[in-house]
């Protein structure tokens, strides 16, 4: 009898998705010569390699936060609407012999069927090792790229994907303010992340009764998510997709520089950058500050219920800081 998967090392549990991910390859019509690991921190990500020196990235695809076939599906549709419509550089998805853009595996010792989806190779290094004014001008570019594109886009009828029309717009149930958390949240920390949580609805309400139509947005655009390759930005990884607006996206990609010393002088590169090629969106001041304080409020949501040890036991540093953080953009609204 096989052990249960959630009692193996990380090591077994790579083992058992390699072994799903080399089933899920049967069903595409290419050679391969090598699959390797590249991370299983979330989803399992694996790297294919052929005997005509190709290469390209096979998900495994986590069940969580709503990944289902619908939103796995339509990141394929959008991705290739962007390789099809714009000279972006982003992943291409592939399609299996029987031309589907996601299929589905399953092996003996890992508890559900995966959804698999398989892209071309996108080559350089993360933009988080390249952070300059810069390339910050250059993702404020892609950025409105992005927002421009989704704009015109009209996806088929079978193209379902979350709404960020509330605060914690994915699956997860919201668990932060209850008790069993309260050592985490002693009051005057509970009571800056209530505001935050009532100064994002007010956002939203905003966007939802102004006359601005919703678009899809990438909703995960950091710099752990764009590559750079010889000056060239492309983003990766669209599983969060979402509609939206795009103040929203560019709350959540801000977001990730705000703790920086240098963050001023960034977000105005990002500005200027996106403003070069799109209007900057932003109705009113403020508006994407509040953006920049929801991502926070729904990581930390999304930390103490995550299965996984390792963000579980790093959860109460990670609170600690976004909430000496979020007095700071709560003071400065």
């Amino acid at each position: 009898m096989l052990k249960p998967y959630h009692q193996l090392t990380p090591r077994g549990k790579v083992e058992r998705l390699r072994r799903l991910a080399l089933k899920a390859l049967e069903q595409y019509d290419f050679e391969v010569t090598r699959l390797s690991l590249i991370t299983n921190s979330f989803n399992g990500i694996f790297r294919i390699d052929t005997p005509t020196n190709e290469k390209y990235i096979l998900r495994v695809n986590l069940p969580e936060g709503g990944h289902d076939y619908d939103s796995v599906h339509a990141e394929a549709i959008w991705l290739e609407a962007l390789s099809r419509d714009t000279d972006l550089s982003v992943p291409h998805p592939l399609k299996s012999r029987n031309g589907e853009l996601v299929v589905e595996a399953a092996v003996e010792g890992v508890p559900e069927p995966r959804l698999c989806t398989i892209f071309s190779w996108v080559p350089g290094t993360d933009l988080s090792k390249h952070i300059s004014t810069a390339n910050i001008y250059k993702l404020g570019v892609l950025s409105a790229q992005l927002h421009r594109h989704a704009a015109t886009f009209r996806p088929p009828q079978d193209f379902n994907i979350l709404c960020f029309d509330k605060v914690f717009p994915f699956t997860e149930p919201v668990i932060l303010f209850d008790d069993k958390f309260r050592h985490l949240f002693p009051p005057e920390r509970r009571g800056y992340f209530q505001q935050a949580v009532d100064w994002t609805q007010e956002a939203i309400d905003y966007l939802m009764s102004c006359d601005e139509p919703m678009r899809v947005i990438h909703n995960d655009l950091h710099q752990w998510n764009v590559r750079v390759y010889r000056g060239i930005l492309s983003p990766i990884d669209f599983e969060d997709l979402m509609w939206g607006w795009p103040v929203q996206d560019i709350g959540i990609t801000l977001y990730y520089f705000y703790e920086r010393e240098d963050y001023q002088e960034l977000r105005t590169a990002f500005q200027r950058g996106y403003s070069s090629f799109s209007p900057w969106p932003e109705h009113y001041p403020g508006e994407i500050d509040a953006f920049i304080a929801s991502r926070g409020v729904e990581l930390v949501n999304f930390i103490i219920q995550d299965p996984n040890p390792e963000w579980l036991a790093q959860a109460p540093i990670f609170i600690e800081k976004f909430g000496n953080r979020l007095v700071t953009i709560l003071k400065n609204r």
